[in-house]
């Protein structure tokens, strides 16, 4: 155990997350999450997936604690109408990873909690790997490995995948390169580089192994308790350019109004990446919220395209879930902020 989850254990030990609950209770919090992991993904990007049984232990504190988790519309609608259930929570998925699916709808449902999946819709339509991200993962299967580029018509040289800053230089020159190619060469590449590592990965594997939901799949989840969202077309959102940012929700919007009645007003920034520019054109295209990746609870005085969420991944520990989400570490931020003012943050009473 390291020494602030000993801390931690130690306040939760003495009621100070129970006092937290309390001091707290009129905060919305948003839970962010992205992958359940299918095999091994969780090792790779703890950050980005999570082993289904730590997401079950999540959902189950959430239940046993009696937080009121509500759908997305109403819990914003009733902040900034102040009138919130204390200590109300959203959870939010990105990008739309075919584990959300197969693995969390089913606990959700077992709950009784409803969520959102803002949704990235060009990898949903070609219903391939995500190629950025398999990319990485295959390198770090293959870590410690030589890699002859020659075999990937990318040069003369070896390079030994032994580093993590060596792999990731590796990704951005094989992504360089691949960025340009359609969906079948960039398959091609993907499967040549899993030969060449000898890696354990079957691109074309049915379990949709770094792959999103189908729109099939989409299609399903509004009946299960899952609203489908904005996340762009193809997880970017330019800044300084307002065609592009337009044509990137606008293509967003009319893919995902093929297999949902609902209302698509909620975004989510891809990355978490956002500038006061876009506000302007996110409006003008009927956006009512957009949520980032900045940490903190949400009041009725949060701008509503710059909404707070925690990032839950693999890498938290449970006591550092709990303490988010009992408003524990909003009370330490709120002190860090008062020692040391930052231009911009939202607070709440």
């Amino acid at each position: 155990m390291s020494f602030r989850h000993a801390v931690l254990a130690i306040a939760k030990l003495l009621g100070g997350f129970a006092l937290a609950r309390v001091l707290t209770a009129k905060g919305l919090r948003i839970l962010c999450y992205h992958g359940i992991s299918l095999q091994d993904e969780h090792c790779f990007q703890p950050k980005l997936f999570m082993q289904e049984d730590i997401f079950r232990q999540r959902m189950a504190h959430l239940k046993r604690h009696g937080y009121p988790v509500l759908p997305l519309s109403d819990a914003l609608t009733l902040m900034y109408q102040e009138s919130l259930p204390p200590r109300a929570l959203v959870i939010t998925f990105d990008d739309g990873w075919h584990g959300i699916g197969l693995k969390a709808v089913p606990v959700l449902r077992e709950c009784g909690f409803p969520s959102t999946v803002y949704v990235t819709t060009q990898d949903v339509l070609e219903e391939a790997p995500v190629f950025s991200v398999a990319l990485r993962y295959l390198l770090w299967k293959g870590g410690g490995k030589p890699l002859n580029m020659g075999l990937l018509d990318l040069g003369a040289d070896t390079v030994t995948l032994d580093l993590a800053e060596t792999r990731e230089q590796v990704a951005q020159r094989i992504g360089e390169a691949g960025i340009s190619k359609d969906t079948r060469d960039q398959l091609t590449l993907l499967k040549k580089l899993a030969e060449v590592l000898e890696a354990d990965w079957n691109p074309g594997d049915s379990r949709g192994f770094f792959r999103l939901m189908t729109m099939e799949q989409l299609e399903a989840l509004p009946k299960q308790g899952m609203d489908l969202q904005l996340h762009t077309h193809r997880h970017r959102l330019p800044v300084g350019d307002p065609v592009a940012m337009q044509s990137e929700l606008l293509e967003n919007r009319a893919v995902l109004e093929r297999i949902t009645a609902g209302a698509l007003q909620h975004f989510c920034y891809p990355s978490g990446e956002f500038h006061p520019s876009q506000f302007s054109s996110l409006r003008a295209l009927g956006i009512e919220s957009a949520t980032t990746c900045l940490s903190g609870f949400n009041y009725a005085n949060t701008p509503r395209l710059e909404l707070r969420r925690f990032l839950d991944g693999a890498n938290i520990a449970q006591v550092e879930f709990e303490a988010e989400v009992s408003g524990f570490l909003e009370l330490m931020r709120r002190v860090r902020e008062r020692i040391h003012p930052r231009r911009g943050r939202t607070t709440g009473a």
